[in-house]
């Protein structure tokens, strides 16, 4: 079907959205529950999350106090799934930092912003981190570099340097990790130097 705009509505202003009058609900149900149920329905709420994805204790914590329950009963199901192993903050980094690495090709500052998003604390996001070398960040850089040089077209020398560059920094490369990759896969094409 096809959804027809009407050009005099007023495009600049952000659409608000509606907030279920079933959450809200929700929210003080679980807010009024006795401490038993509570704990029954925040393991079943915490469960559920866990099985549709991964998450750091952070992010069970906050889905679980945003469902209306009290931050104690929070604190107890994450306490209890970190004792049984069902959340594990170190393995759950070291796998984010893999993963983001690997596919997105995120780096340094890039990765921490992402772990800090994610509730990790500090310590852990440093051990995490260690998992990446140095040679595997500048072969990465340099791939990326080369993959968005190809994608370049009809731009100057200097152009071509600018916008591989903030690529690469964007990914969280380090000035001279840009600078490098981006010479390296500038080196063979040919531009008008300005």
């Amino acid at each position: 079907m096809v959804k027809y705009l009407d050009p005099e509505s007023d495009f600049g202003l952000p659409r608000r959205r509606k907030k279920s009058p079933d959450l809200a609900v929700r929210r003080q149900k679980n807010a009024e529950l006795p401490t038993a149920e509570a704990l029954a329905a925040a393991r079943e709420a915490a469960l559920r999350v866990l099985d549709r994805t991964a998450a750091s204790s952070s992010q069970i914590r906050q889905k679980l106090t945003k469902a209306g329950f009290l931050p104690e009963i929070a604190e107890e199901i994450v306490t209890r799934f970190g004792e049984v192993g069902l959340l594990d903050d170190r393995e759950y980094a070291a796998m984010l930092v893999r993963t983001r690495f690997q596919e997105r090709g995120l780096v340094g500052r890039a990765l921490v912003q992402e772990l800090d998003r994610k509730g990790i604390d500090p310590g852990l996001q440093a051990e995490a981190l260690e998992q990446i070398t140095p040679e595997q960040e500048v072969e990465n850089a340099q791939r990326l570099a080369e993959k968005k040089a190809r994608s370049l077209h009809n731009v100057s020398y200097s152009q071509a340097m600018r916008r591989i560059g903030s690529f690469l920094a964007r990914k969280g490369y380090s000035p001279s990790q840009c600078r490098e990759a981006t010479r390296g896969a500038l080196a063979d094409r040919d531009f008008e130097t300005e």
